[in-house]
């Protein structure tokens, strides 16, 4: 059987010349579209978005390669039937969660790791050149460092990320379950919990060993954001807080905030951005703790909150 040739099959597909792909190759980690968003925790956060027709290719990749790749189960991002909420239920039951998390993940993930990832994962099927030209449609130019890495925007880095990481994640299970300690992957952020006090303090140190043991990917701890919490304390896990009773929910201060966003909807006194703004915390919060979205109705009425719904670009008048 012969191997796959990624250019040989793009040009049929996209109606191209071979010479014609081999250039979109060439150019395509530098055709991206370059912008900020703030983050919640302060500063921004760069996005790039590749070129039209990198990400059809990215696409067609996903659907006829990336998805068979490995993903370990302990991946609670990027996957069918995985949230944040899921993701905290798995650790619900447990009084010591330790939270670790990568210092630029997406940006740490080169082309030769994928390149070395998919020439073991995907052997035998891919000629050595479609490989190399895979992984370079897979990567953005890093400004920085002229690395070529995986970006945040592009449609095939979330499975790419989660799959690079399926050693790690292996080694980290093994692990944890050797010592009755649930593990879990948010993409950067890894979550480590138990009942057995002071098991948790061993984590950090067993994280760098196994980074340090894998070829692939060369990632660190971003130190300032590692938190070990317990029940006398909030324990926060993407997001979302476990309460005493060992139920996920919302907490306090983002429902203040989606009560109090209705009040001035209810006002006139939201512009568009808001209303926006204001319907994705409704769906989240639905998805997380629909017993809040019914008080809500309760509180404000259900044809508000309907109305507030179904509003698609017009302001509320």
């Amino acid at each position: 059987m012969s191997l796959y040739d990624f250019r040989k099959h793009m040009a049929e597909i996209l109606s191209l010349t071979e010479h014609d792909v081999a250039r979109l190759i060439v150019r395509a980690p530098y055709a991206y579209k370059r912008y900020l968003i703030p983050k919640k925790s302060g500063g921004t956060r760069p996005i790039a978005q590749p070129a039209k027709e990198t990400k059809v290719i990215q696409g067609l990749l996903i659907d006829d390669w990336f998805t068979q790749l490995p993903i370990h189960e302990c991946a609670a991002a990027y996957r069918q039937g995985s949230s944040i909420k899921a993701n905290a239920e798995r650790h619900k039951q447990n009084s010591y969660i330790a939270k670790f998390d990568f210092s630029n993940f997406f940006g740490s993930i080169t082309e030769s790791d994928l390149v070395s990832h998919f020439s073991y994962v995907l052997c035998g099927k891919l000629s050595e050149q479609s490989i190399k030209d895979i992984a370079r449609m897979s990567c953005v130019r890093d400004k920085v460092t002229a690395r070529l890495v995986l970006s945040i925007g592009a449609p095939s880095s979330p499975i790419l990320s989660n799959s690079i990481m399926y050693y790690f994640d292996l080694a980290m299970d093994a692990w944890c379950q050797e010592r009755g300690i649930i593990y879990s992957r948010y993409a950067d952020d890894l979550t480590f919990s138990t009942n057995d006090k002071g098991v948790t303090s061993v984590v950090e140190k067993v994280i760098v060993d196994t980074l340090e043991s894998i070829p692939y990917p060369k990632l660190r701890i971003n130190s300032e954001k590692t938190v070990y919490v317990s029940k006398k304390r909030q324990r926060r896990i993407t997001g979302l807080i476990i309460s005493n009773d060992n139920n996920v929910s919302l907490g306090r201060d983002k429902k203040r905030l989606i009560s109090a966003m209705i009040h001035r909807y209810a006002h006139h006194e939201l512009d568009e951005k808001s209303v926006l703004h204001l319907q994705g915390l409704i769906g989240f919060a639905q998805d997380v703790e629909p017993l809040f979205v019914a008080k809500m109705r309760g509180k404000y009425t259900g044809k508000l909150i309907s109305e507030l719904l179904r509003q698609r670009g017009a302001k509320h008048k």
